[in-house]
C-alpha cells in the first residue's frame, strides 16, 4: 500500500492534547508536521523518538533558547493552542531522511528554510554570520512589514514572553538609576539636535534601499541581499555607508567582487 494513501494522525489542538501526544508517541520514530491554524504555515521534521521531540517543544525554556528557529518563534508568537500536530508517517530510523525529504517536496513548508532533509541536524551558524544577519535585518520588518502587524498576542503567548524577560533574564535586573543619572539622561534627550549637515548625511545613509550583488565565476552577478538603507548594506559587508553610496553612484565594482544598486 502506498504510504501516502494512509490518513495522517492529527492532534487538532497541541495545547489541550499535550499529554496524549507525548503518551502515544513514546519510542516511535517518524515524520511530524506542525501546522499554524491561523496562517496555514507548516513545519515538517523527523525524530527517532517523537515523544522526546514534542516534549522539547512543550518546554518553555527550550523554545526560548532556540529563538533562531522560525518554528519556535512562531510557537511563542501564536501559542500552542493555535497549532495542530500531525504524524505524517511512522517509519524506521534508517528511512527518516528519505521520507522527510518526500514530505518537504510535497508540502513545501513555510517554517522550514533548509529544504534538504536532515540538513538542520547539527547545523550551526558561526557567531559572525549570526551577527551579520542580525545587523542586516534590524529595522527591516517594522510597521506594516512586521509579522506582528495587526495581530494580538494570546494570554498564553504573553505569559511565555513575560517569563523570557523575568528575573535575571531582564537586562535591568539588579540595576537602579541614581537621581543624577536620571536628570542627565533627561537633559541629553532634550538637547539632542542634529545639524543640517548631519541630517543630510543621515538621509543619504538611511533613506536609500540597496541591493548587493556578488560576482560568481559561472553565473555573473547574483543577488545576496536587499537592505532598507546604505547603512544596513554597509554593516553586512563591514564597510562604511559612504563607501556603499560612492560605489552605487559610480556603478563601479567594489573590490572586484560586489556591486550595489538602488533597485
Amino acid at each position: 500500500m502506498n504510504k501516502d494513501s494512509l490518513s495522517p494522525l492529527v492532534y487538532v489542538n497541541a495545547y489541550y492534547m499535550k499529554k496524549t501526544i507525548l503518551k502515544e508517541n513514546i519510542g516511535k520514530s517518524g515524520i511530524y508536521m506542525l501546522t499554524n491554524l491561523l496562517t496555514g504555515d507548516m513545519y515538517i521534521g523527523q525524530y527517532t523518538d517523537l515523544s522526546k521531540r514534542f516534549r522539547k517543544y512543550f518546554t518553555i525554556s527550550y523554545i526560548i533558547s532556540k529563538k533562531e528557529l522560525i518554528i519556535t518563534r512562531a510557537l511563542i508568537k501564536y501559542g500552542y493552542a493555535n497549532f495542530s500536530v500531525s504524524i505524517l508517517e511512522y517509519c524506521d530510523r534508517c528511512d527518516l531522511t528519505v521520507r522527510e525529504q518526500h514530505y518537504l517536496d510535497k508540502f513545501n513548508p513555510q517554517y522550514y528554510i533548509l529544504k534538504i532533509a536532515g540538513s538542520s541536524l547539527g547545523f550551526k551558524q558561526s557567531e559572525e554570520t549570526k551577527l551579520k544577519i542580525s545587523k542586516a535585518l534590524k529595522g527591516i520588518y517594522i510597521g506594516d512589514k512586521s509579522a506582528l502587524f495587526g495581530r494580538f498576542h494570546t494570554e498564553e503567548t504573553k505569559k511565555i514572553m513575560s517569563l523570557s524577560k523575568a528575573g535575571e533574564n531582564n537586562p535591568l535586573y539588579g540595576k537602579i538609576h541614581s537621581e543624577y543619572s536620571k536628570k542627565l539622561m533627561s537633559q541629553r534627550a532634550l538637547n539632542r539636535k542634529h545639524t543640517r549637515e548631519i541630517k543630510d548625511k543621515m538621509s543619504k545613509t538611511h533613506g536609500n534601499p540597496v541591493t548587493i550583488y556578488e560576482k560568481c565565476s559561472s553565473k555573473g552577478f547574483e543577488v545576496i541581499g536587499s537592505f532598507v538603507s546604505a547603512r544596513r548594506a554597509a554593516k553586512f559587508l563591514g564597510i562604511s555607508g559612504s563607501t556603499v553610496i560612492k560605489y552605487m553612484q559610480s556603478k563601479a565594482i567594489f573590490k572586484d567582487r560586489y556591486k550595489f544598486s538602488s533597485k
